[in-house]
């Protein structure tokens, strides 16, 4: 392993992201602006190899290192410029009844790192499309290459070649700078995504309430296997969910640059998973509703409408152009779609079959174990008592349920959208939505509030070593702000 290579690629993605977020003038938390440079640096990052396939350089270690180093500069520029205003990171100090669950997070971390540094690729999705196309492209210096001499309409997998170049470039950039796997982006993913949700879970509950969330959340057996296994749900699951958590933002705040950076992250997930698309278009007149209900004027929702869905249309035509610049074989989208618009019965199949076949059966307490049992539960005590829901859960409650309708309408359109396959990974954008409704819940939040009282009444030590007197008040003023 090149750890070189490595560091580079860390501090190239870090000053990458961390100047996208400067240009977007958004705000930050320390360590939210730390994570969120590196999960954006990762996709800024990706585009490389395409940029260089365009303009016919070769894919080799040297370009690519002054490629991306040019990239990086460049998009630090707006940083450097501010570079006075720049916060410094400041830490809050874990309680000493969080330190069980760190061990076992770190321990997961660990095992989920060194799989995805040790195994190679295994999934056939990436085998039979980007992870070869990357492999080859690794040995002759193109994305053009020659496993397009294959006659790939004779393969039943051939349309994997078609999907989106950005696990493709990736996989070029690590496999000729770090490690001949690649894939060990997967990991800043997931490292980046994780530090950041669970730091987010501390601010709305309880820290011993966070801890238990994210015991629950790692407890999800396929979620926690696709943090190694390379494809491309996880990755979309991840910005996805930041694009949705600063949409409610954006509408709990009303700054237009929340909402452009929410769009922009929407974008990244549709560029990764074209057909996140649909979910998005689903969002979108939500939105203008909800604005329609704020009294907020005509001419200001189609604006900020159309701000919304802008970055997701942009990449969605990106990744459509790098396709039909990079695969030499062309592609009918219109045989993939079934033109049976009409079939209710049918669509009304799929709405139950998700439901029935994939959560709440045998196969389901594999994939997602009692996650979504546990779910409803809480979903029914809040029906029952207190009977009421914050905008905060309620916002996560419409999430929930575009996601669900969005893959029912896909597994209805697009026959090879499987409930098995893809509306099973396709489920991953739900489940950090259902632990933000969890923790925003009332009745999760009446025993936050609860252990709030009682611990403010004694004295917590923190792992610094300082005794705290009331280690909620971050807590309260966010609540005051509600």
């Amino acid at each position: 392993m090149n750890f070189s290579g490595l560091i580079f690629l860390l501090l190239a993605q870090f000053f990458a992201g961390r100047g996208v977020i400067r240009l977007f003038g958004v705000h930050l938390k320390p360590i939210a602006l730390a994570c969120y440079s590196m999960i954006v640096g990762v996709f800024v990052v990706s585009l490389v190899p395409c940029v260089l396939q365009l303009l016919h350089i070769p894919l080799t270690a040297n370009n690519l290192y002054y490629a991306i180093s040019v990239s990086s500069l460049l998009l630090s520029v707006p940083l450097l410029l501010n570079i006075k205003k720049t916060k410094l990171l400041s830490v809050s100090f874990p309680k000493l009844y969080e330190l069980p669950f760190l061990l076992v997070f770190l321990a997961l971390a660990v095992i989920s790192v060194w799989r995805c540094f040790y195994f190679p690729p295994t999934p056939r999705d990436v085998l039979t499309g980007t992870e070869l196309i990357a492999e080859f492209a690794a040995r002759e210096k193109t994305m053009i290459n020659s496993v397009f001499k294959i006659d790939l309409r004779l393969n039943s997998s051939a349309n994997n070649i078609f999907k989106s170049p950005f696990i493709t470039s990736l996989q070029i950039i690590y496999k000729l700078l770090v490690h001949p796997f690649g894939q060990v982006w997967l990991s800043v993913l997931f490292l980046s995504f994780t530090v950041w949700f669970y730091t987010l879970l501390r601010q709305i509950v309880h820290p011993l309430l966070a801890g238990m969330l994210m015991l629950i959340y790692f407890a999800i057996p396929d979620l926690y296997a696709y943090t190694y296994v390379l494809l491309y749900d996880y990755a979309n699951m991840v910005f996805f969910v930041g694009g949705y958590y600063f949409l409610t933002q954006f509408l709990a705040e009303k700054n237009r640059r929340l909402l452009l950076w929410a769009s922009f992250l929407f974008g990244a997930s549709v560029y990764i998973r074209s057909e996140t698309l649909v979910m998005i278009a689903m969002v979108a007149p939500l939105l203008a509703i909800y604005l329609f209900r704020q009294q907020v004027k005509l001419l200001q929702i189609v604006i900020q409408t159309g701000l919304f869905v802008s970055f997701s249309l942009l990449f969605n035509f990106l990744l459509n152009f790098f396709i039909s610049k990079f695969i030499p074989v062309r592609f009918d989208l219109g045989e993939l779609i079934s033109h049976d618009f009409f079939n209710f019965s049918l669509l009304l199949e799929k709405f139950t079959k998700i439901a029935t076949d994939t959560i709440f059966s045998n196969k389901g307490r594999d994939v997602y174990a009692h996650f979504f049992s546990f779910f409803v539960f809480i979903f029914v005590a809040d029906v029952i008592w207190p009977r009421k829901f914050s905008k905060d859960a309620r916002f996560a409650l419409l999430g929930i349920a575009v996601v669900y309708l969005g893959l029912v309408l896909l597994s209805f359109l697009i026959p090879s959208h499987t409930i098995f396959n893809s509306a099973k990974r396709g489920l991953f954008r739900l489940i950090p939505l259902i632990v933000l409704y969890i923790a925003h819940s009332g009745i999760v939040q009446k025993i936050s509030g609860f252990l709030n009282r009682k611990e403010t009444a004694a004295s917590i030590p923190s792992l610094s070593g300082k005794v705290v007197t009331n280690s909620t008040k971050q807590n309260t003023v966010i609540d005051k702000k509600r």
